[in-house]
């Protein structure tokens, strides 16, 4: 299948087009597990989701070398930050790897990570690792960390707003593995364009989909000029909530 006209070819043209659509426009809304009583909720439009991701990916090309060929480790959970971080390094050129915590860490150029223990066996490994803070405003990873691992929360906002990759990638450079599966670049919007088939233009998704499944759901409403609210787990938003929302297709884990 190839996309059709008018259709993004890869992640960092279909964020560029959608900041230059409608820059305020909202595209990702988070609500935490704990909403009802912390009441986190952060919404990013297409501007700060845009920034967001261009900080992240001159983060991992300035301090990592990140680039077509190398493999980037997440061992995160459905957040944010995780889908953040998996634009970021789409935008490099380089390929995500989701990783399980609590197996033996697999071979990788750079490992992100929130649990302490992973960032202590990833660093202990001698892997360039980044502790990510999911707390919400953090400042700082609000713990000690091993030596030499990068404090991403108080390290990002040093990078700069715009981000122009140094190569592109190969159109069959894995672009996620996870789950025993490999989507290559050239296929990222492809795959997003089949799982959103049914879905309207402007598409508002509800989506409590794990980090290998969440973001071709992302990729798949943004590309129909949609925005996605994300979720743990679907009953973290209650039927007054999703109506206030205005969410228009609902997607389970």
């Amino acid at each position: 299948m190839s996309l059709p006209p008018g259709v993004p070819a890869s992640v960092p043209a279909l964020l560029q087009r959608l900041t230059a659509d409608d820059p305020g426009t909202p595209r990702l809304t988070w609500y935490a597990a704990d909403h009802a009583r912390s009441g986190e909720r952060v919404e990013l439009s297409a501007r700060v989701l845009s920034t967001w991701v261009a900080k992240t990916a001159n983060l991992l090309e300035e301090e990592f070398d990140v680039g077509p060929g190398a493999r980037v480790g997440l061992a995160l959970p459905t957040h944010w930050r995780t889908l953040v971080l998996q634009l970021a390094v789409w935008s490099t050129g380089a390929g995500v790897l989701l990783v399980d915590e609590a197996a033996e860490l697999p071979a990788v150029d750079v490992l992100v990570a929130a649990a302490p223990d992973v960032l202590r066996r990833s660093a202990s490994a001698g892997t360039d690792t980044v502790a990510v803070s999911l707390a919400p405003l953090a400042r700082d990873f609000g713990a000690e960390l091993p030596d030499g691992v990068l404090d991403y929360a108080r390290t990002i906002t040093g990078y700069g707003d715009h981000h122009s990759p140094l190569a592109p990638p190969q159109p069959g450079d894995p672009a996620l593995v996870a789950g025993g599966r490999t989507v290559a670049h050239a296929d990222l919007l492809v795959g997003a364009l089949a799982a959103g088939a049914a879905w309207s233009i402007g598409v508002r998704l509800l989506t409590a989909a794990g980090p290998a499944d969440v973001v071709t759901s992302a990729l798949a409403a943004w590309v129909r000029a949609g925005s996605v609210v994300l979720v743990p787990e679907l009953a973290v938003l209650d039927e007054h909530v999703r109506a206030t929302e205005r969410v228009t297709q609902v997607q389970p884990a």
